[in-house]
């Protein structure tokens, strides 16, 4: 856990402020220290929040709907998204990053990928 930024509890609502800042602080820590303390900190509370958004993706997944091509797109696209996600979820928790900067950015995307696809169309 990073100071006053708590890791996500399962069943909690998800503060996308929460996790944008921690997607920003990650992005700041690969350039200037990934290898740090911090940057552990900042990576598990990264990870922390990519389980319950590759649930809510899942859920606006299976609700999406349209035949359009548009429509269908969109779906591959979020799909897309969750895979991606999952897959650098794993990753994370087996240890599987041999990069730092690498890690901290993964996992910031994949947390800003799924954010961006739970918030609403303008």
């Amino acid at each position: 856990m990073t100071g006053s930024h708590p890791r996500h509890q399962a069943g909690d609502p998800i503060d996308l402020a929460l996790v944008d800042n921690a997607v920003h602080r990650a992005e700041g820590l690969a350039v200037a220290d990934p290898i740090g303390g911090l940057a552990d900190e900042v990576a598990a509370e990264l990870s922390g929040y990519l389980a319950p958004l590759i649930t809510h993706a899942e859920m606006h997944l299976v609700a999406k709907s349209g035949v359009t091509p548009a429509a269908q797109r969109s779906r591959d696209v979020l799909a897309d998204s969750i895979r991606h996600a999952r897959s650098v979820y794993e990753d994370q928790a087996a240890d599987a990053f041999t990069n730092p900067t690498a890690r901290l950015y993964l996992l910031a995307g994949a947390c800003r990928l799924l954010k961006n696809a739970m918030v609403p169309p303008w």
